[in-house]
């Protein structure tokens, strides 16, 4: 059972998993060692689907995808992948909820909606 108290503290374990899910992406792209920068992001992978955080598919595929390709040697290929993964992760943010459309009378100026 969750409580009020629980909410804050798991929001904080999720955003710390996805950045360091974020910073092995960025490991990799520095130029680590393949088979370092390939264990850093199973890892950071796994710690993700450990605290349930809210990976997008497209990063996930990226992240996985370029695993692959470090494992083969594939430089330039795990580099393009991790370079969208960073890139879609840095645009991440909380959710924001907007107002519905207001229509607004042009005769009197009132707004309604």
């Amino acid at each position: 059972m969750t409580t009020e108290l629980d909410e804050p503290a798991s929001r904080q374990v999720r955003a710390t998993a996805l950045e360091n899910l974020d910073n092995a992406v960025c490991s990799a792209l520095s130029g680590v060692g393949a088979e370092d920068a390939r264990r850093g992001l199973e890892e950071a992978l796994a710690a993700c689907s450990d605290v349930h955080a809210t990976v997008s598919p497209q990063v996930l595929g990226s992240v996985k995808a370029a695993g692959e390709h470090l494992r083969y040697g594939e430089r330039m290929e795990a580099r393009m992948l991790l370079t969208v993964a960073h890139r879609l992760l840095s645009r991440r943010s909380h959710p924001v909820v907007l107002p519905g459309p207001r229509e607004v009378d042009r005769v009197n100026g009132s707004v309604r909606g």
